[in-house]
């Protein structure tokens, strides 16, 4: 079956990356939860996707240059909606602390020191409720040399073929899209690579979501979560 990973969690309904994206993201389905980290000023790990604060907080500026105690009197929900008006920016280790149990969940590292991430992740005992990925060379060079034991992701783009996402980048699962999904011959190219396989959708087609859910990948990265919940109940009722 499929495992859902929620893209910053149910992002279309709640402000993403926030506690109440995470828990409505499990709520329609999902099976792990995707977030990103960056760091303050003073070093403490946050969950959180933009280099500044000001898309989807009050706050102006870089959060690299943000202290801890500015970080968190921000308000990241009211530019979402006044519904989610007081949400807060979350520390990591909260955050992972309320997924433990719940939800695996898929790590991207922005820009941080990767070691407080592995140390973390370590004291939680989520090693194996992981995964990770980051477009920073710097960050997934230095994630595998004090973390080799974690599971890593890379995307198709970068590693420019399945035969070298374990050979040059030390992964085991290949992130591609759904039009590299249809490229024959490409889905066995990865199973012959000993990769588990993610699709990243963005989109709300029914149609491909169904597509997706009869291809067998092991997961699909996405933005709606109850969408492909759907359309994967739709294909175990139809096999039962």
């Amino acid at each position: 079956m499929t495992r859902i990973v929620s893209h910053r969690g149910a992002n279309r309904f709640a402000p993403e990356n926030t506690f109440a994206a995470a828990d409505l993201a499990l709520l329609q389905g999902a099976d792990y939860i995707e977030l990103d980290v960056r760091e303050s000023a003073d070093g403490v790990l946050y969950v959180f996707h933009d280099e500044t604060l000001d898309r989807t907080t009050n706050g102006t500026g870089p959060i690299g240059h943000a202290l801890s105690e500015e970080i968190d009197a921000l308000d990241a929900g009211s530019w979402f909606d006044a519904a989610f008006s007081g949400a807060r920016v979350p520390r990591l280790d909260a955050y992972l602390r309320h997924l433990r149990g719940r939800a695996g969940v898929y790590i991207e590292l922005k820009y941080c020191d990767p070691a407080k991430v592995v140390a973390l992740v370590r004291d939680l005992g989520m090693v194996r409720d992981t995964f990770y990925f980051s477009f920073s060379e710097d960050m997934r060079r230095d994630l595998q040399l004090i973390a080799p034991e974690f599971r890593k992701m890379m995307t198709l783009n970068i590693a420019k073929s399945p035969s070298l996402v374990g050979a040059v980048h030390h992964a085991t699962i290949i992130e591609i899209t759904v039009e590299q999904m249809r490229r024959a011959g490409l889905l066995g190219a990865c199973r012959r690579a000993g990769l588990e396989v993610m699709i990243y959708y963005g989109g709300e087609d029914m149609a491909v979501h169904r597509e997706i859910a009869e291809s067998g990948v092991d997961y699909i990265n996405l933005d709606r979560p109850d969408l492909f919940d759907a359309a994967r109940r739709e294909r175990q009722e139809a096999a039962a």
